[in-house]
């Protein structure tokens, strides 16, 4: 990171940092397996959200979002501080969800489970056209181990850029610690950041140190500097700036509205130019910017009051 502020060419993570910051076990290794009874679930969880029918309907990507809203605030993600709200004709359904939704079993299976309900309702083109065509998991393994053969390089990092709901990223991190992932899909991508934070959380928080982690919502195609949808939360939930250097900070902000009514600058991870202009890092290194004393709101670890009860 010092190395892009001077603009000289980075220079080998030193041996140890890798020593003394990370563990020396090898990355855990994930066996994919996928389970019809985890698949059930979710298509289960997903049916709680209206209260009469299936989920399977035209307004089958509102609940997908909510649920996806839901269960990334449950997380406790920086971007998600309040519970979502309900879908018309939907009241009741946080608590549903808390109910029927089951993570220890998606846990026990681990697999791309958005990619393979996603398609069912990519036909809804009367709300939405969404163009997914997921890539087989097992096909992904193939990919991952053709790149990395039998190594484990940890301090490497990778891009994939159309990464849908994050299949090929989820085998790469059986082998990497970081790397970026880009769609034009939302939704997709908090798909992709839903399955990080079970499989592997290392994508769904970064080691910032380590190297460019992020999700990115943009055109991979076009010259659009795209979004952080990730990344750029963690960020401003990690450190403040000291108070002398708060108004500089607040006159480069570039800010991002987001479903929760919240807001945090855009980082484009793609090139160097961005993060040696990004307020955020170059205070960190600089020494401008302090850990924060408090961190994410308790009210993302209760999905209701106790003491209403």
């Amino acid at each position: 990171m010092l190395a892009i502020l001077e603009n000289r060419k980075p220079e080998v993570l030193p041996k140890f940092v890798i020593e003394e910051t990370l563990p020396a076990e090898p990355i855990p290794q994930i066996e994919w397996q996928h389970s019809p009874t985890a698949e059930a679930m979710l298509d289960n969880t997903l049916n709680c959200i209206p209260q009469h029918g299936e989920w399977k309907t035209w307004s089958a990507w509102d609940y997908l979002e909510f649920f996806l809203d839901w269960v990334l605030f449950a997380f406790g993600h920086p971007a998600y501080k309040m519970l979502p709200k309900e879908p018309a004709g939907c009241e009741g359904a946080s608590m549903r969800l808390y109910q029927m939704f089951d993570l220890s079993i998606l846990m026990l299976y681990p697999e791309d489970y958005m990619g393979r309900l996603l398609p069912q309702i990519c036909g809804k083109t009367a709300q939405k056209s969404s163009g997914f065509y997921p890539t087989p998991l097992a096909l992904c393994q193939f990919i991952s181990k053709l790149v990395s053969g039998d190594k484990t390089e940890r301090i490497s990092s990778f891009n994939e850029p159309a990464c849908g709901t994050g299949a090929l990223m989820l085998t790469q991190s059986n082998y990497c610690l970081s790397g970026i992932g880009q769609d034009i899909d939302p939704t997709l991508l908090k798909c992709a950041l839903f399955q990080f934070y079970m499989f592997s959380p290392w994508l769904a928080v970064p080691i910032w140190w380590l190297g460019q982690t992020d999700l990115l919502l943009g055109n991979t195609l076009s010259s659009d500097r795209p979004q952080s949808i990730n990344a750029a939360y963690w960020y401003n939930e990690w450190f403040e700036p000291v108070e002398s250097q708060a108004e500089n900070y607040t006159d480069c902000r570039v800010e991002h509205e987001i479903s929760s009514g919240e807001s945090s600058e855009v980082i484009d991870l793609n090139d160097q130019t961005s993060i040696h202009s990004n307020p955020v890092i170059q205070e960190v290194v600089k020494g401008k910017r302090r850990s924060r004393k408090t961190t994410t709101s308790p009210h993302q670890f209760t999905l209701f009051n106790l003491d209403d009860f």
